[in-house]
């Protein structure tokens, strides 16, 4: 636990030493997921999200996406789906939909487990009145689950981190950075069908001439129908 709260600090310390010119947000994301077994290997998977700025005060985005999982093995999976998305411009509104396939593991390491996937998104986006822009992005995203006791607790703890790198596809190479996603927080597992993930979030995104860091606590609730 003492190893955990350094770990913490450390992060606390990293991001607030950021360039104080750049812009920040302090936001709220909050989403639901909720899964249906077609198969023992095939799930169909809905997710609900909302995500606020100014904690709960101004709206951001709103989020739909439904999708269908495969289970390849034990440790690996392949998922496709649609991704719904409205966000809150200051004059405007962007609304975006994608396609998006993508590949997960997870590799047990003793009582650790790391995990990841990579996400290709083929993207359609709209600001307004305007035309569709069409592009596409590339994600790659790892992380560890820590138990937090080493017994065997049928509903336990664990502590989750994980880092996310967008790259933006050009040319059919992904080569061009767009953001990063960095989480720590602790997962309960509350019941055989409930699921709790919570935790500080920070995203970092590139605009034309500086970066815009977004602090968020992010909650997701997996529920399993």
């Amino acid at each position: 636990m003492k190893e955990i709260q350094i770990f913490c600090f450390c992060l606390v310390l990293i991001f607030s030493s950021q360039i104080k010119a750049q812009e920040h947000q302090d936001n709220v994301w909050k989403a639901f997921f909720s899964d249906y077994s077609l198969t023992t290997s095939k799930t169909i998977r809905l997710e609900k999200h909302i995500r606020t700025k100014r904690f709960f005060s101004e709206n951001d985005q709103y989020l739909l996406r439904p999708s269908l999982i495969l289970k390849l093995n034990q440790n690996s999976s392949f998922a496709a789906g649609i991704t719904f998305l409205s966000t809150n411009l200051s004059d405007d509104r962007l609304t975006e939909y994608n396609i998006w396939q993508q590949f997960g593991f997870s590799l047990p390491i003793k009582k650790t487990n790391y995990f990841g996937w990579i996400r290709l998104e083929q993207r359609w986006m709209k600001r307004g009145k305007m035309s569709n822009n069409y592009g596409s992005r590339i994600r790659f995203r790892t992380g560890f689950k820590f138990p937090l006791k080493f017994d065997a607790i049928k509903f336990s703890t664990r502590f989750v981190v994980f880092n996310e790198v967008f790259l933006l596809v050009e040319k059919s190479f992904p080569y061009r950075y767009n953001q990063n996603w960095t989480f720590f927080g602790f997962e309960q597992k509350i019941s055989s069908k409930i699921n709790l993930l919570t935790g500080f979030q920070r995203n970092s995104i590139i605009r034309e001439n500086d970066f815009l860091h977004k602090n968020i606590w992010s909650t997701v609730l997996f529920y399993k129908i």
